[in-house]
């Protein structure tokens, strides 16, 4: 009896280590790359965009979970479970963003599960997917991963690769029911997904490539014919949801058809060769060339992201070493030397699947945040293929490879967090200035805010309304009407078709808010606030205004322990790193460089008046910010700590309106006009004296007319430089 049952026993038990080793292998090096991001971090980074409006129309109406066209978001009807993960994370804590991070961090390991199981089934070798992992998470094309305005990008990309890795666990299964029942599951994970994003829709053939890689075409007959059953649950998710956007298109106004216009074939043709001249080239090598650069110049010490990689890399050779797989090689398909090759095509149609959605809007193609995250899972493939390429040849040239990637990879993830966090400080320094000199009360008046710091209602900071969205959750009651006034140049945030804005003026009786002047006809009426219709406020000045009564006793109860107002400012305006170890290459504090923009789609908010919006210009592996000069004064503030030595001022404009414009523009420093050389490229370049930089608050001015003929534009600003001459 004994004999009997002891190989049985020892079978069972090798059985059971198996599976616990397979589960540590798909879930260990996914949760520790997202631990490595956000260690230095924590739970700093809040709201940026689209989250305050969400924020605030739950604040307004009340939680909900769907967008259906009798929502309080009928445009996004088309997505009913876009809003999901926002309202579970809000309905955890309204008074902070700490279960934003719990979410966007699951879906982070469930995107890195998902594509582990996924790799080691095609491979048959758990290194290979534990690779896969890691990359995905650090893929750099996409620049939007860790915005919580992708958190249900995020999540329903992160469903989909799980729906796909159980559904094919289900084709596994030798119990029918068993596979069934993991069919529907997988189908109900997948019809989610697509309700979340429905780019999602596209990736719904990633089982079936899998399959195709796997068996090839020959195979796929008789495997339709054994799994026909599980393939039909699977694709019931698609077909429902598709059926759902046809009855639900006619009654909304869908986000989807603003993005897509009236002619989605005539986009196709005409945007077609995108999706491999910017989707699979950015894709295969052109996000990884940037995290290779961001690396480089951004990050000081590479202590961290060293002992990360190598923490990474010795858990995926140790679980490899001790892998069932390793014990008996005749499993691990990645020797079959046809499947790099087949690997390699399925990625490259997973890349045009996950970019295509995004050619038909000139918008979406400009960006590189969202746009790649569907083509990931694609990316992931080919450089799995190459890995099995390079490991024929050379072991240590595939650790050293493996590295080169996580290494950057990890580096520009951390850059970009940091970017994020960086423009949250700004917002959270903004709405502690509203929050301690304005007591909430606007009931029929107009906000007015004084913005010395020039910034706001640029991308990224608080474009209306959700500056009303955000104030309508911090104070609990209305705060509607916000216009918001640069100061000292005095230019009103309402613009134009063509991005120019209007002027604010004060008078005796209020202010007048003077729109922006039409070319080919006379201007509007002019808005005129009394002075009993408007509060003013001035935020970025770095001063606290005198308080009267009332004010004093909202500053009172804002700080009081008790105050919901007070906890929820506190909870979204006073957040710390959990280690503050992490060091960036920061600018000189003596010296300045402004350039719109060094890294795609990453561009700091224009701390400034009178410019157009950034504009990018990609060329193959490069890409160039700038902006246009559209007002006859337009100005870039910074702050300076200077050396008592001589600087110098250069600059470059790329582009001039017309020829009167390039001869007539002067370049101020604090109000004095610089005496600037000029050189036919358009560069400039010029002396200043010590005394004229201040310690603190700095401004340049570029002044000229500008071409009415032409869009009202006069210059494109490249980058400016006020820096030490050297000796």
């Amino acid at each position: 009896m004994t004999i009997s049952t002891q190989p049985q026993s020892c079978s069972a038990r090798q059985v059971s280590h198996d599976k616990k080793l397979n589960w540590f292998a798909h879930t260990a090096p996914a949760a520790l790359i997202v631990l490595f991001m956000w260690l230095p971090f924590g739970f700093t980074l809040t709201g940026l965009l689209e989250e305050w409006g969400v924020i605030g129309s739950f604040s307004r109406v009340g939680v909900f979970f769907l967008t259906d066209a009798s929502s309080a978001m009928p445009a996004h009807a088309l997505r009913p479970l876009t809003i999901f993960p926002h309202a579970v994370a809000y309905s955890l804590d309204p008074n902070s963003f700490d279960y934003w991070h719990v979410l966007l961090i699951i879906a982070l390991i469930l995107k890195g599960l998902s594509i582990s199981i996924i790799g080691t089934r095609i491979t048959g070798a758990l290194k290979w997917g534990m690779l896969a992992s890691v990359l995905i998470i650090v893929f750099p094309a996409d620049t939007m991963q860790l915005s919580f305005r992708s958190i249900h990008i995020n999540w329903a990309f992160s469903l989909t690769l799980l729906a796909s890795a159980v559904f094919l666990q289900a084709l596994e299964q030798k119990n029918k029911c068993r596979s069934f029942a993991l069919s529907t599951c997988a189908s109900l994970l997948l019809g989610a997904g697509c309700a979340m994003y429905e780019v999602a829709l596209l990736l719904a053939v990633i089982p079936a490539l899998v399959i195709l890689i796997q068996i090839g075409l020959r195979g796929v007959a008789p495997h339709l014919k054994a799994f026909y059953g599980q393939h039909l649950i699977w694709a019931a998710a698609p077909i429902a949801y598709v059926a759902y956007v046809l009855h639900t298109l006619p009654l909304v106004q869908s986000y989807q058809s603003a993005v897509v216009g009236d002619s989605a074939f005539h986009s196709f043709i005409q945007n077609f060769s995108k999706i491999f001249s910017l989707g699979v080239q950015r894709s295969v090598l052109g996000g990884w060339i940037d995290a290779w650069k961001i690396t480089y110049f951004e990050i000081s010490s590479y202590w961290y992201l060293a002992i990360a990689t190598a923490i990474l890399l010795v858990i995926i050779a140790a679980v490899n070493k001790r892998s069932i797989h390793n014990a008996n090689p005749g499993l691990e398909r990645s020797q079959n030397r046809i499947l790099p090759a087949r690997m390699a095509v399925t990625g490259l149609i997973l890349i045009c699947l996950g970019y295509l959605p995004f050619i038909f809007n000139p918008a979406h193609m400009a960006v590189s945040q969202r746009t790649f995250l569907y083509a990931a899972p694609g990316a992931i493939l080919v450089l799995l293929a190459s890995f099995l390429i390079v490991h024929r040849y050379s072991k240590i040239a595939t650790t050293a490879l493996s590295a080169l990637l996580i290494f950057t990879g990890l580096g520009a993830q951390l850059f970009q967090f940091q970017h994020y966090i960086d423009i949250s400080k700004r917002q959270q320094s903004v709405l502690n200035d509203i929050a301690y000199n304005f007591d909430g009360n606007a009931l029929n008046k107009t906000v007015l805010i004084l913005d010395y710091s020039n910034e706001l209602n640029h991308d990224w900071m608080f474009l209306n309304p959700d500056l009303s969205a955000i104030l309508f959750h911090v104070y609990g009651k209305p705060v509607d009407t916000v216009e918001i006034c640069y100061m000292p140049s005095h230019e009103w945030q309402q613009t134009d078709p063509l991005q120019r804005k209007g002027t604010c003026e004060e008078t005796e009786d209020g202010w007048t808010l003077n729109y922006p002047v039409p070319f080919d006809s006379a201007a509007p009426a002019s808005k005129k606030l009394s002075r009993a219709q408007v509060i003013t406020i001035a935020v970025g000045n770095g001063k606290t205004e005198p308080a009267n009564t009332e004010l004093q006793a909202w500053r009172l109860q804002l700080d009081a322990s008790t105050s919901l107002t007070g906890a929820r400012l506190r909870g979204i305006t006073e957040t710390h790193p959990w280690f503050d170890f992490l060091r960036f290459r920061n600018r000189s504090q003596d010296e300045y460089y402004w350039d719109f923009g060094r890294w795609w789609s990453m561009a700091p908010p224009i701390a400034g008046s009178g410019w157009r919006n950034t504009e990018w210009k990609t060329r193959r592996f490069t890409h160039t910010a700038t902006a246009w000069k559209i007002a006859p004064r337009s100005s870039l503030n910074f702050y300076l700590t200077p050396a008592p030595e001589p600087y110098a001022i250069s600059g470059l404009f790329n582009d001039f309106a017309n020829e009167k414009i390039r001869a007539e523009m002067q370049v101020l420093v604090n109000g004095t006009v610089i005496p600037v050389q000029w050189r036919a490229d358009g560069s400039f370049e010029g002396g200043l004296k010590p005394e004229l930089l201040r310690s603190g608050r700095n401004v340049i001015e570029f002044v000229s007319t500008v071409d009415n003929n032409h869009d009202g534009l006069a210059a494109r600003l490249d980058w400016v430089r006020i820096a030490k001459r050297p000796h």
